[in-house]
């Protein structure tokens, strides 16, 4: 009679034992194995700037900045992902469109570790903001000023400023705080960049529904500015900007047509657009370089202003290197600058105006 109960309690376990592994194996996450020892180390440059939008030396001294902060002191139990594969992912969800979910998938790694490892990596970028995105010295602007001159004889210009939008996720509270005029929800990023298409600042955060001279007037580099000019310029020095922005001696607007424009006002504003283009090409850079800037699909609105800028920390590192596809990247980025851009960017010239005034 025991003998029995034994066999029934034995065929009872294997019963059990026998269906939790087939719900495990049901369970198990449908993923790609070893797609970045296989396909991604072994990789060409070619290939693996193509997918990753820089060169693997651009690659290797920014997973060397960056990984101390990926570093994981666990020593026991279920191990981390390596280190660089982190990082790759990272890079591809910024470089591609696609949703975590998918590059989870490629990348052996589920949403909730993907996520934890982007927020450690846009933190670590935007750590070195300061050292990336700086100012140009003295030396640097008389080097900018000439080569900007060389493109239309607009002499002592040593930056362009512009504002451009990034598409978002509507946040969960006030979203029509983040609306603009065009019915879509935007982001505004305003930098200024030099003839090398480097961006010597960035500030971001607003939406898209307050003009450009509102946030260049609420900007970190403003009153720097204001209150220390010759610590930015020298005395016939200044930055360039369209019509959006204030007249005085540190920023040269194109004239207004109020009235019909002389010859002269006519080809100065032909020489000013001639010169901005360099602000045109390196938006189109940056939008062909990080695709995902094409919509921010995210609910933590404080992610949003800080991907942008660990965004352009990234385009700076990758200027310093010279990437080779570069053309290409602004092609890219054209197709989506015409999308977010049309004839009435800006306000009209009286509303100008009165921005002007207050």
């Amino acid at each position: 009679m025991n003998n029995a109960v034994e066999d029934n309690d034995s065929e009872s376990e294997d019963c059990v034992i026998a269906y939790a592994n087939s719900r495990a194996v049901q369970d198990a996450a449908n993923r790609i194995h070893n797609y970045f020892e296989i396909n991604i180390v072994i990789s060409s440059e070619v290939q693996l700037q193509s997918n990753f939008r820089m060169f693997r030396n651009t690659f290797n001294w920014l997973f060397r900045e960056l990984s101390p902060s990926l570093s994981s002191p666990r020593v026991c139990g279920r191990q981390t992902q390596h280190k660089m594969k982190k990082h790759l992912a990272v890079i591809w969800l910024l470089a591609t469109p696609d949703s975590y979910r998918s590059i989870g998938d490629r990348f052996d790694m589920s949403k909730a570790d993907l996520f934890k490892v982007f927020v450690k990596v846009i933190t670590g970028l935007n750590t070195m903001v300061p050292r990336i995105i700086e100012w140009p010295n003295e030396a640097r602007r008389r080097v900018i000023e000439r080569s900007l001159a060389g493109v239309a004889g607009i002499s002592g210009v040593v930056g362009i400023i512009d504002g451009t939008y990034v598409e978002m996720k509507a946040p969960q509270q006030h979203p029509e705080a983040y609306v603009n005029r065009k019915c879509f929800t935007f982001m505004t990023l305003q930098g200024i960049c030099d003839h090398e298409l480097l961006f010597p600042d960035v500030f971001t955060g607003y939406s898209s529904a307050v003009s450009d001279i509102r946030i260049f007037r609420n900007s970190d580099i403003y009153p720097k500015f204001r209150n220390n000019p010759q610590s930015y310029f020298e005395d016939h020095q200044r930055i360039l900007g369209d019509k959006a922005y204030p007249i005085n001696k540190l920023c040269l607007t194109p004239y207004i047509a109020h009235h019909a424009l002389t010859r002269c006002e006519t080809n100065f504003n032909t020489k000013h657009a001639k010169t901005r283009t360099a602000i045109e090409r390196c938006w189109a850079l940056l939008y062909g370089r990080f695709r995902c800037l094409s919509c921010l699909n995210m609910n933590r609105m404080d992610l949003v202003p800080a991907t942008i800028v660990a965004c352009c920390v990234i385009h700076n590192i990758c200027r310093i290197n010279e990437d080779d596809l570069t053309e290409v990247f602004e092609i890219e980025g054209q197709q989506h600058l015409q999308y977010i851009r049309d004839d009435d960017e800006i306000a009209d010239d009286h509303e100008l105006d009165i921005l002007r005034q207050e």
